[in-house]
């Protein structure tokens, strides 16, 4: 399809391979410009390499750190221009015994998976205010609701961001139909961090781009279960709530 430098600009993070590479290559296939972030610079330019020619912009950044997150949206702003769409999609998968395992291997799971999306919304969120216009997907996962041995630093990471990803869309509410922010929850891959019989990532790829091409103001808060909405349970709060409204 073809693009030109006013085209919407989108950031993909773990960009590098998976997923995010899939993620990036339909993407520029349907004229949007991507920045590609992740730590393996190497592998970042293999997912250029798949792409629509130029316009896969790789830039080598470690979302668990701020202040790099930070630097990259400066530059993307002054050198490629404001982003339009954020795909929180880096993770870490590591598996480990809890008991004997040194805490770095926990706090980097959740530095990563948790606190990535925090940095990369606070370092792009102004660009959409200023512009009016934005678009957040999250990509998520249920390992939170049902955590298993060996993935804990995993499971938490993912609660919690599961928790960032609602509690944002409540914050965000005063802003609409400025920026729409949507969970999506793709399932278990045939990727590094899935399994071999799993979802093909191009596959599920096609349901996430599809998603956050959508801007309509309905999907802001939703959560999303490969390429259909996932009705939320109730929370115990909302029970409680109903519970004691039926005594007056």
């Amino acid at each position: 399809m073809p693009y030109d430098d006013q085209s919407p600009l989108a950031v993909v993070t773990g960009a590098s391979a998976g997923l995010g590479r899939a993620l990036s290559h339909r993407l520029t296939t349907r004229g949007i410009r991507v920045v590609g972030l992740a730590r393996n610079e190497s592998e970042l330019h293999v997912t250029g390499e798949k792409c629509f020619p130029d316009t896969f912009f790789p830039i080598k950044c470690d979302v668990s750190d701020k202040i790099d997150v930070q630097k990259a949206a400066a530059d993307i702003q002054r050198n490629i221009g404001a982003v339009h769409i954020l795909i929180n999609n880096a993770a870490i998968l590591d598996r480990y015994d809890f008991a004997s395992s040194d805490a770095d291997r926990i706090n980097k799971q959740i530095l990563t998976n948790l606190l990535g999306p925090v940095n990369c919304v606070k370092a792009f969120l102004p660009q959409m205010l200023l512009q009016k216009k934005g678009r957040i997907l999250n990509v998520g996962s249920f390992a939170g609701d049902d955590p298993q041995k060996g993935s804990l630093g995993y499971a938490v990471s993912k609660a919690g961001a599961r928790c960032f990803s609602t509690a944002l869309a409540r914050e965000l509410e005063t802003e609409l139909p400025s920026v729409i922010v949507t969970e999506w929850i793709p399932g278990i891959m045939c990727t590094r961090h899935g399994e071999p019989g799993g979802i093909d990532p191009n596959m599920a790829a096609s349901w996430g781009v599809s998603l956050v091409l959508d801007d309509r103001v309905e999907l802001h808060g939703k959560i999303y279960l490969k390429d259909k909405e996932f009705i939320r349970p109730m929370s115990m709060r909302q029970k409680f709530r109903r519970a004691a409204a039926s005594f007056f």
